[in-house]
C-alpha cells in the first residue's frame, strides 16, 4: 500500500499535477521510538514515512527543532577528523577530507538535507542524507545524522523541494 502511495505521488509531481491536499508547508518527524521518519502536510496528515538509520546515542536534547535550509542533489561529503579517523582504523585506508559524488565511499548516497537547528546545543552538522550503506537503515550507527535509503531520499525531497519545512526529531 506504502508503494502505490509513493508511486501515486510521482506520478502526479512528474505530471506537475497538483497533489491533493497539497500544502505549501510540511513537518518532517523523526521518531527515535520507532526508527521513522514522518512527513506530515500543515493539517498534520501523513504524507509519507521512511524507515530511518539513527545515530548510535539518543540526542542529548529532544526536542530539536529546525527547518530545512538547503536541499543537495549529488552531495559532496566532508568527513570529520573523527570520522576519517575512525575509516582508517576500519580499513586501513586514509579517507580524503573531501569525498565526490559518486564514489562509493561517500556517506552522504544521492542526496542531503541540510537543516537549520533552532534548539540550542545541537551539532550543526547533523543532516539527512541518502546512504551507501543499505543496511545500516534500520539501525542504530550513524555519528548524528539521520540515513535513509537512496530511493526514499528522492522521494522526499522531491515532495519538500522549495516549500518551507519544519524538522522535528523526538523519542
Amino acid at each position: 500500500m506504502r508503494t502505490l502511495k509513493i508511486l501515486f505521488l510521482l506520478v502526479l509531481l512528474l505530471l506537475g499535477l497538483p497533489l491533493l491536499g497539497q500544502s505549501e508547508e510540511y513537518l518532517i518527524k523523526i521518531k527515535f521510538s520507532e526508527a521513522r521518519l514522518f512527513l506530515f502536510s500543515d493539517r498534520e496528515e501523513t504524507i509519507a514515512d521512511f524507515p530511518i538509520g539513527l545515530p548510535m546515542l539518543d540526542p542529548k536534547v529532544v526536542p530539536i527543532n529546525g527547518e530545512v535550509m538547503r536541499i543537495e542533489r549529488n552531495p559532496y561529503w566532508y568527513p570529520t577528523e573523527g570520522i576519517r579517523k575512525a575509516y582508517f582504523k576500519k580499513h586501513n585506508k586514509e579517507l580524503s577530507v573531501v569525498v565526490e559524488p559518486g564514489d562509493p565511499r561517500n556517506a552522504m548516497g544521492v542526496a542531503k538535507i541540510i537543516i537549520a537547528f533552532k534548539t540550542p546545543g545541537v551539532h550543526p552538522l547533523i543532516r539527512i542524507h541518502g546512504t551507501n550503506e543499505d543496511e545500516s537503515v534500520g539501525q542504530r550507527i550513524s555519528r548524528g545524522c539521520i540515513r535513509m535509503f537512496n530511493k526514499d531520499i528522492l522521494v522526499l525531497i522531491e515532495i519538500i523541494d522549495g516549500k518551507q519545512t519544519r524538522v522535528l526529531f523526538e523519542k
